[in-house]
């Protein structure tokens, strides 16, 4: 039986697009619904969007910033949940499109979704290589 976790993250991926544009519209309000008020998100801090964003405000401006720079596309290949401690570890290949050059990357990431009363509380990015990513943009 899924973990309350699981269903959350479930119903997430199937109402995002994540093998065609995870910065959609419909992405965005897909993951907005599935995280509390107030989420954080951990992204690489190499990266033009990195660092910390709490709360729903900050976030949109992070992830404005990305829409802005490139179009994702994202394969979950193993999803591990750890219910016992309101975790989801994620292994996926992501793909980004550079909107200005159309250069595109495709990489392996890790993301911990830390979960609180069944909506996600936090995301943490782990991407193999964020000067592959930030190649594209040039």
């Amino acid at each position: 039986m899924a973990s309350k976790n699981l269903e959350t993250y479930n119903r997430l991926r199937a109402q995002a697009e994540f093998e065609h544009d995870l910065t959609s519209e419909k992405s965005q309000q897909a993951m907005l619904d599935a995280f509390t008020p107030d989420f954080e998100i951990v992204e690489p801090p190499s990266l033009p969007h990195g660092g910390v964003y709490k709360g729903r405000e900050a976030w949109l401006q992070m992830h404005a910033t990305m829409r802005s720079l490139w179009q994702q596309k994202v394969w979950v290949e193993h999803v591990w949940d750890l219910p016992e401690d309101d975790i989801i570890v994620l292994y996926s290949t992501m793909e980004w499109t550079a909107n200005a050059t159309g250069r595109t990357a495709r990489f392996p990431a890790v993301e911990l979704l830390r979960f609180r009363d069944g909506r996600i509380a936090k995301v943490e990015m782990f991407l193999q290589d964020t000067k592959v990513i930030l190649d594209t943009l040039q």
